[in-house]
């Protein structure tokens, strides 16, 4: 927990700080804003120490403790990290499983060669929720499969037919996961006729009025045409390979539109594994902060499973600090793959008999599942 507030930067740091609702804290540095989130996140534990250290452990067992993980057998930090990431990332993927599935109807209905680049702005949505790459790539591997399977007969499949049922008992879970389907559906720069009758067709499978509907379709249109207004190049003719691109670039600054602190690790992690594909060139700017809200789902799932917001906040500065480790740690192992393989292949070339000598382990323990 605390290598992941120091890995966060100044905007996340103040989003946390927003959190505490402290007053006249505009000023404080990075440093002054972590050592402030500490105490306050020792308060809500009841810890009296101002010892970091201290505060972290107890932070940890208070989130274990209301989350049902066995510490007995957790012998250090990491392996108490690890088993509560494990935890939270499972429940939230069967609380947040239904919102996947609606994309990947939308999904299912683009045209065809779209169903890759869009199953992967999903895998990018649900990164901070699964944070496993293994576990995503079964997930995304499965989406891919029914998008190329279903076609425009996604309402008939019984994995919509149920996300339909269920989202239908939770009007805020419905309304996210049409904006999340608008926002990968758009990835492709436009919607169709037919996507936007699927998209009406949904919707009122899960409980919304047809004006609904159609609000939230020109809602989720004018924020993304205005992203792409921003990332198409001034001066550029016009082809099929780069009109693509900037409707990705679009899509993908319109899916971290959120100022709130999970739009902000979103971004941060893509940036650590090299996900980013240039779009963070385009930064977002102020006026569409907060539009969308936390497309990511994982602020809603808190709020359903704690009470309190001082205890959903809490939440959220322990989980997203464990996955700014866990994105790290990913980025140097990988790092450090390529430069083992960089050096045997050099080693081949040169033919010579100097052994190589491989790079330094992460020091972190943390392991990539």
């Amino acid at each position: 927990m605390l290598q992941g507030l120091h890995l966060m930067g100044e905007a996340e740091l103040g989003e946390l700080v927003k959190l505490t609702r402290a007053k006249g804290n505009d000023n404080l540095n990075e440093d002054q804003r972590r050592r402030h989130i500490l105490s306050w996140a020792g308060k809500v534990v009841g810890c009296s120490s101002q010892d970091p250290v201290v505060i972290e452990k107890e932070c940890l067992l208070w989130l274990a403790g209301h989350w049902g993980v066995n510490t007995q057998e957790l012998d250090d930090t990491d392996e108490l990290e690890r088993a509560l990431r494990i935890r939270i990332a499972d429940e939230a993927a069967q609380y947040l499983g239904p919102i996947w599935w609606v994309s990947c109807a939308l999904i299912a209905a683009g045209p065809a060669d779209a169903i890759g680049p869009k199953v992967r702005l999903l895998d990018k949505a649900a990164s901070l929720v699964v944070p496993s790459r293994s576990a995503r790539q079964k997930l995304s591997d499965n989406w891919r499969a029914k998008a190329s399977e279903w076609g425009f007969d996604s309402l008939k499949q019984p994995e919509i037919q149920q996300a339909t049922e269920q989202l239908k008992k939770s009007p805020e879970k419905a309304d996210q996961a049409l904006t999340l389907a608008l926002v990968i559906s758009l990835a492709d720069g436009r919607l169709s006729m037919e996507e936007d009758r699927l998209v009406k067709d949904l919707g009122e499978a899960c409980g919304k009025s047809h004006e609904e509907c159609a609000e939230k379709i020109r809602h989720v249109n004018s924020i993304y045409w205005g992203h792409q207004v921003e990332v198409t190049p001034k001066r550029q003719v016009e082809t099929a390979e780069g009109d693509k691109r900037v409707a990705m670039q679009a899509a993908q600054l319109t899916l971290e539109s959120a100022g709130t602190l999970e739009g902000l690790c979103l971004e941060a992690c893509d940036k650590v594994v090299g996900r980013a594909d240039g779009a963070e060139e385009h930064a977002p700017k102020s006026g569409w902060q907060r539009v969308l809200g936390t497309v990511s789902g994982l602020k809603q799932f808190f709020g359903n499973k704690m009470r309190g917001d001082e205890q959903v906040n809490l939440v959220r500065l322990v989980y997203l600090s464990i996955i700014h480790q866990h994105a790290d740690a990913a980025a140097k192992a990988e790092a450090a793959a390529a430069a083992a393989r960089r050096a045997q292949q050099e080693a081949a070339v040169s033919e010579t008999s100097t052994p190589v000598t491989a790079p330094k382990e992460v020091t972190r323990s943390i392991k990539l599942d």
